[in-house]
């Protein structure tokens, strides 16, 4: 017994070392790294059909996602800029502007369009999470199209060449972890 006590004594100083550089953050805490801005943006005009890519999103039987190719944007800030657009089975459309973060697996909702065709911007829009649910349109494209794990995102002309041939990037199906489902 005394030599299990004197064998915990001898390892608690290590402990109490900083922890290894693998087991830290990806430099989004670095005190010394300039923070984080969000670059400005314009709310873009509303999608041309022409320019609507169809996109999977599994689970999710009610209708379609479409992604507008013409408002795509890959910002100098990492955010990819894009008007989503839902369609149901019925008819009935919805159309928002949103944004993704892939460095820190993160999603904003800008805007609405009402039915007069005019945008609404949300008035508590603020960064959140991003899911892992298959039924979730923003999770397909950070997943599947936008993201290289936390790496920054990839360009307009790559995702919209994914879209297109409907190529979803299984390495990297979640831009944190980077893990297959």
């Amino acid at each position: 017994m005394k030599r299990i006590a004197a064998r915990l004594a001898a390892a608690l100083p290590l402990l109490l070392l900083p922890a290894p550089a693998w087991t830290q953050d990806n430099g989004e805490n670095d005190p010394e790294a300039p923070a984080w801005r969000e670059a400005a943006y314009t709310l873009p005009p509303l999608p041309n059909e022409r320019d609507l890519a169809a996109f999977p999103v599994a689970f999710y039987p009610a209708g379609r996602f479409l992604l507008d190719t013409g408002s795509l944007a890959a910002g100098e800030d990492g955010v990819i800029r894009y008007v989503l657009v839902a369609r149901s089975k019925s008819g009935a459309e919805s159309l928002t502007f949103e944004g993704i973060r892939c460095a820190t697996a993160e999603r904003r909702l800008y805007a609405s369009a009402g039915r007069d065709g005019q945008w609404r911007p949300f008035k508590n829009s603020a960064w959140q999470t991003l899911g892992d649910s298959g039924k979730d349109p923003r999770v397909a494209l950070a997943y599947g199209y936008f993201c290289d794990g936390p790496a920054p995102a990839r360009s307009r002309e790559e995702i919209i060449a994914r879209l297109r041939n409907n190529r979803i990037d299984l390495d990297y199906l979640d831009p944190v972890r980077g893990i297959q489902p």
